[in-house]
């Protein structure tokens, strides 16, 4: 992917390493050091890319049973545990 529609996007991150999940880290508590000192407060969004593996799901508009790595809204099933990269995004908070 070489253009990003979403100007909230931030980095993608790699799962397995470490130095990756302290960035991801670091950009956490910037958010929350942010969030303390401003009213326009905002959030860490974290969506799981590139699935370890598919999943069998049920397809209730269906009837069937199906494999798939991703569900109808883009999501991986079975969550951020069966991603392999991380898409990190910063959105802002509305209450």
């Amino acid at each position: 992917m070489t253009k990003r529609t979403s100007t909230s996007y931030v980095t993608t991150l790699d799962v397995n390493s470490s130095a990756d999940m302290e960035m991801l880290n670091t950009i956490k508590k910037a958010v929350s050091v942010f969030n303390f000192r401003n009213p326009n407060k905002k959030r860490v969004v974290i969506r799981g890319r590139k699935p370890i593996a598919k999943q069998t799901i049920f397809l209730r508009w269906q009837n069937r049973m199906s494999t798939r790595s991703y569900d109808w809204a883009g999501n991986i099933v079975g969550g951020i545990a069966n991603a392999t990269k991380l898409d990190v995004y910063i959105y802002d908070r509305r209450s």
